[in-house]
């Protein structure tokens, strides 16, 4: 049976009406992220070096988006959102964080360890120092090499907020800026058991608004007030948290 000439002409006038607002709508989709992109590259400060660069960036950021947003729609127990590292792939984003700044251990004479006799029954299983308020905002390293830094630094505010009922944030950058007669060695790399020493014969340390962080060495600004210290510290032998 022959298809009337009149009928083929009207699916090919559908497929081709389909094909257009399909097409259409891509479009306005992609200008929709270009707009998205542009804007994060304001809010952020990112500069590429050429239309090649931003192209390809583009492109990341544009994947990076859609997983987010696919992510979300199934809302699950937490969602995601579109930061300053949306334009790196995973890889790329691994590679700036993964154990930046921090220095191997050198071969220790072993230590005592305060409360490796006492009884951990009564303790629970876990704890969530976050629901305790003894954890500050999610601070950003950058590239500067100075985990030790961080580390130690939430370490003694996490202490401190135990200690006085009092969560302060500390300074990053004086350790980085002023604790740099030993291993520790600003963006370089450091230990956090020498940050500890340096926080003690120092008298404590300033606050982030004080002594601002700027993910770079530079000089040591002295005579700041300590807002808050350490007495002692200790190392977790490996594996006992």
């Amino acid at each position: 049976m022959a298809i009337p000439k009149a009928v083929i002409l009207g699916i090919l006038r559908c497929v081709c009406f389909c094909s257009s607002v399909l097409a259409a709508r891509e479009l306005s989709n992609d200008l929709s992220m270009v707009a998205r992109h542009e804007s994060w590259m304001v809010q952020y400060g990112r500069v590429y070096k050429d239309d090649a660069e931003k192209a390809q960036r583009f492109g990341v950021f544009k994947a990076n988006v859609e997983f987010i947003e696919s992510f979300n729609a199934k809302n699950l127990k937490f969602y995601l959102g579109v930061n300053q590292f949306a334009d790196l792939t995973n890889e790329e984003f691994k590679a700036t964080k993964a154990n930046k700044g921090y220095k191997p251990s050198m071969e220790r004479m072993p230590t005592g360890f305060r409360y490796e006799n006492v009884s951990f029954d009564a303790l629970p299983a876990t704890v969530d120092w976050r629901t305790k308020g003894a954890v500050t905002p999610i601070k950003d390293q950058g590239q500067c090499g100075c985990c030790w830094a961080f580390s130690a630094v939430a370490a003694t505010e996490g202490v401190v907020k135990l200690k006085t009922g009092k969560l302060i944030s500390l300074s990053e950058q004086e350790l980085v800026d002023c604790d740099v007669h030993g291993e520790d060695q600003g963006c370089e790399g450091g230990l956090m058991d020498d940050a500890f020493k340096f926080i003690i014969k120092n008298g404590g340390l300033t606050t982030e608004s004080n002594y601002p962080y700027t993910a770079a060495d530079d000089k040591c600004k002295s005579g700041t007030n300590g807002a808050a210290t350490i007495k002692s510290y200790e190392d977790v032998p490996a594996n006992n948290e």
